[in-house]
């Protein structure tokens, strides 16, 4: 039986770490990452093909989408990102462009949004989050899986300098997290990863989970 993964955002903090978890894995024999000029310095592996695209004019072959399992987890900084345009650009419309070639295709869709997302919130992030979320929902994507971590821990090559405070007394977290509120809990971005991933090979059912799912 041929299992087919297919990564977007597998540059990133998470992204990287599902790449990982994949490759460590026998389950998938084709695995595809699309991205930027970026995604060269990956890992290799006989199973895996890298995929140079545009994500302002996407053109690929689609044929690989059929019944795949999809790991989204695209995301950017207000500071990186330059303009709050550019970071809905990122964090929503490339996903949102990206799901609508898979809509009717695909196995599963998998996206790494936010704790709070709500396209409503009076927080910038959290309402790109939602926004995200609330258009996937209206696609035929197969099982919709939404991850919702809290405060990622992970070694990032741009530095965040209130993410690193909040890193280094994250051990405080989760001895006060407890109850309805665990799921605001710190997460390493490898652990996510591989739950991600599991998820996708165990075929869990469609749904948003939380640091209390993970």
């Amino acid at each position: 039986m041929e299992n087919t993964a297919v990564i977007i955002g597998a540059t990133g903090a998470v992204g990287r770490e599902i790449v990982n978890e994949i490759l460590s894995g026998e389950y998938y024999n084709r695995i595809y990452i699309l991205g930027r000029s970026s995604i060269s310095k990956l890992p290799e592996d006989s199973r895996l093909a890298k995929i140079i695209i545009d994500f302002d004019n996407i053109d690929f072959d689609m044929d690989i989408l059929e019944n795949a399992d999809i790991f989204a987890s695209l995301g950017t900084t207000i500071k990186i990102a330059g303009s709050k345009e550019n970071q809905r650009k990122i964090d929503v419309d490339y996903t949102v462009n990206f799901a609508k070639l898979c809509e009717g295709k695909v196995r599963s869709f998998n996206v790494v949004s936010a704790i709070g997302a709500k396209s409503n919130s009076k927080n910038f992030y959290n309402s790109l989050k939602g926004e995200l979320e609330d258009k996937l929902k209206e696609m035929n994507l197969g099982i919709l899986r939404i991850f919702q971590p809290s405060l990622l821990i992970s070694k990032r090559e741009d530095k965040r300098f209130l993410e690193e405070i909040f890193i280094k007394i994250s051990p405080l977290f989760k001895v006060l997290l407890k109850g309805k509120t665990k799921k605001y809990s710190p997460i390493e971005s490898s652990l996510l990863g591989k739950v991600i991933v599991r998820f996708a090979t165990e075929n869990k059912g469609k749904g948003t989970y939380t640091y209390n799912d993970f």
